[in-house]
């Protein structure tokens, strides 16, 4: 493939592109040191370095390790600083899990090797990076080139930077493994043969004040544990691809330090806790909260905490988080009269985030009115149903009768019922409007209905009696 030449108009970066042979390129002479002042960084590629929202980014590991050893005063360069939001699919997200870096970068979701190759002359330009830190290749094996095609393209890049300026250092970074894809075995066969062909490319682009060197990013990685999706790390997968830059820019590029072995353990999954809001609606209790930033899907839980406290479970399916409005979901089977908790967790793809703080939540509804039309019939005690109640519960006490031709028979005194002297509950009828009368040993009973939501006491029927035996 003939190697592109980009000649160089002016430095807003427009570019005239000519095709010209390979220039003979010294062999590499090693014993590279860092440039003296400021040390400028530029990170280029594809979604591997841009990042979506609620990263951390590889970026930040490796600015965070460099900045903090005795690596010279540095400097990321490029000309955007932003996230790819993968809630609206839109660029220019500016939420970051830690924002106090320095986020200038030149990757672009999406992009091909072709793709950076035609903007990587003038970003150069713009930039002046003593460092090119490149990471690209996957969009093209994706979209079914070989190999040697996505090498092809980062030889490209590598001629096209170097045009804007004859001695920047490259470092270039494997591709991990994807995971959970439907082609799996045929996908990472190809990038394994891209991560073989690197070190043989970096050799022959290599030149004495322009050394070419490859960082292991793929070395240990696990998508399985270090992805959040198929393609893309997670907090654990950039801390790993940082390391692997890290590494490759201290040995033999000698700018700071490797990086610190073992790697930390770093929490994966969104950063921000969802902030639930609840409200009674007609089925249950709504509850509803802003998006989380990278979140790409949120699990309900909810306990019943009183009466009757019971275990946390799942309130449903899980919540998509797709697009930038107000998620939300309707918790059913809830019982009035109780308090109820809830917390929202948010993911990113496979990835467990922040969980929210609990949110207690009293479904303290209108009690339902007494039953009307309590009476006594064949033996059984009826009264009409009551929209709002989901139970009724019977009430009896005994009745006192006097001896003689005419003995009249009476409670014991005139209490309310569940109050007064004698009652109690001896049914709970649910689904029905009449309960079988239970013998028992005195000769009469005094009988009421009282009604209920859930946990709630309604109103209580005026007492009827049943007839003397």
């Amino acid at each position: 493939m003939a190697v592109t030449m980009v000649l160089l108009r002016s430095l807003t970066g427009d570019l005239l592109v000519e095709e010209a042979p390979a220039p003979e390129q010294e062999a590499p002479t090693g014993g590279w040191t860092a440039p003296g002042g400021t040390v400028r960084i530029m990170v280029a590629g594809d979604s591997f370095v841009q990042g979506s929202s609620g990263d951390f980014t590889w970026r930040y590991r490796l600015w965070e390790h460099l900045t903090g050893s005795a690596a010279p005063d540095v400097d990321f360069v490029g000309p955007r600083a932003d996230l790819f939001d993968v809630g609206t699919g839109e660029y220019g997200d500016d939420r970051y899990a830690v924002a106090d870096f320095d986020t200038d970068h030149a990757g672009v979701w999406g992009s091909t090797t072709g793709n950076v190759a035609e903007r990587i002359g003038a970003e150069t330009v713009g930039a002046e990076p003593h460092y090119l830190l490149l990471m690209v290749g996957a969009n093209d094996i994706v979209g079914g080139s070989t190999a040697s095609e996505a090498l092809e393209g980062v030889r490209d890049i590598v001629t096209a930077a170097r045009v804007a300026r004859g001695d920047v250092r490259v470092v270039l970074g494997e591709l991990p493994p994807m995971w959970g894809t439907d082609h799996d075995q045929e996908v990472n066969t190809v990038i394994g043969e891209y991560n073989a062909g690197l070190p043989v490319l970096a050799g022959q682009l290599t030149g004495a004040e322009s050394p070419v060197v490859v960082a292991r990013s793929a070395a240990d990685y696990a998508p399985a544990d270090d992805n959040w999706d198929t393609t893309h790390p997670n907090a654990r997968g950039e801390v790993k691809i940082a390391a692997a830059f890290a590494d490759a820019l201290a040995e033999p590029l000698g700018l700071g330090e490797p990086y610190p072995r073992p790697l930390p353990d770093v929490p994966v999954g969104p950063r921000t806790a969802p902030v639930p809001r609840a409200e009674r609606v007609a089925d249950g209790v709504r509850l509803s909260w802003d998006p989380v930033p990278g979140a790409t899907r949120y699990e309900v839980s909810r306990r019943r905490a009183a009466p009757d406290p019971d275990e946390w479970v799942l309130a449903g399916g899980a919540v998509e988080g797709a697009g930038g409005q107000e998620r939300g979901a309707v918790v059913t089977g809830l019982f009035a009269g109780a308090a109820y908790e809830f917390r929202v967790r948010s993911f990113k793809g496979g990835d467990a985030g922040r969980t929210s703080e609990v949110l207690r939540f009293e479904l303290d509804d209108d009690p339902p009115p007494a039953p009307a039309g309590v009476r006594v019939a064949d033996g059984a005690l009826e009264w009409e149903g009551v929209r709002e109640a989901t139970h009724y519960a019977v009430w009896r006490r005994p009745l006192e009768c006097g001896t003689g031709p005419d003995p009249s028979c009476a409670p014991a005194d005139d209490g309310p019922v569940g109050t007064g002297t004698g009652w109690e509950a001896v049914a709970v009828v649910r689904d029905a409007e009449h309960w079988t009368i239970a013998p028992g040993p005195a000769p009469g009973y005094e009988l009421a209905v009282r009604a209920h939501r859930d946990y709630i006491e309604g109103g209580v029927s005026e007492p009827v009696r049943e007839p003397r035996r």
